[in-house]
């Protein structure tokens, strides 16, 4: 199974410079000159950091939109959501929204996030264990499963989790692929590991 490179990003150019991010809590940073190390604790993975990427992690609070980040730095927005939504999807940074754990309507229109506050731990190629605290409740979860954890880094609707599936897991049947997300998605909600966004980001 491979990783996807790209993903499809919901938001539009226009609301880019409304996102909030912040560091994931499970993430430690070590400085090395112009650059940095982001140990991933979830992952056991390490990312390289270049001094651009440091100056917007320095400046992410929680609070501070993309706007204001790009206002500081002098830079465009989409010069600061692109690659804040790139180490998102890594699982460097994550996004600031409200998320629901109740069931969505119109699973279509919904957009998934994994919860940031839930420990995920990888099991080699077997699968990996998630933990949430709130709940104490444990989850094993299967290597696709695993695979749209990942995804879920970052903001996506069911149609982006189907369609990532069908590109990193060959030969399996659409409709089969849409069932199971839309069943494993609809699960992890009520169970508290992913939410929906509740508002518009």
């Amino acid at each position: 199974m491979k990783a996807k490179s790209e993903y499809p990003i919901s938001n539009t150019q226009s609301s880019w410079g409304n996102l909030r991010f912040a560091l994931r809590t499970d993430v430690v940073l070590e400085h090395f000159g112009e650059r940095s190390l982001a140990l991933l604790c979830h992952a056991l993975k390490l990312c390289e950091i270049n001094a651009s990427g440091q100056q917007m992690l320095a400046r992410l609070d929680g609070k501070r939109t993309v706007q204001d980040i790009a206002d500081e730095l002098g830079l465009p927005p989409q010069a600061i959501s692109e690659p804040l939504m790139e180490m998102e999807q890594q699982g460097v940074v994550r996004r600031v929204v409200s998320l629901s754990k109740e069931r969505y309507g119109n699973m279509s229109e919904a957009r998934y996030l994994a919860d940031p506050d839930v420990s995920f731990r990888q099991e080699d190629n077997d699968g990996g264990l998630l933990y949430n605290a709130e709940t104490d409740t444990l989850e094993v979860i299967n290597p696709v499963a695993v695979e749209i954890w990942k995804f879920l880094a970052a903001p996506q609707t069911q149609a982006d989790v189907v369609a990532h599936l069908h590109q990193a897991c060959e030969g399996v049947p659409h409709d089969q692929v849409a069932a199971d997300v839309a069943e494993f998605l609809d699960g992890m909600v009520q169970k508290g590991f992913i939410g929906v966004i509740e508002e518009s980001v």
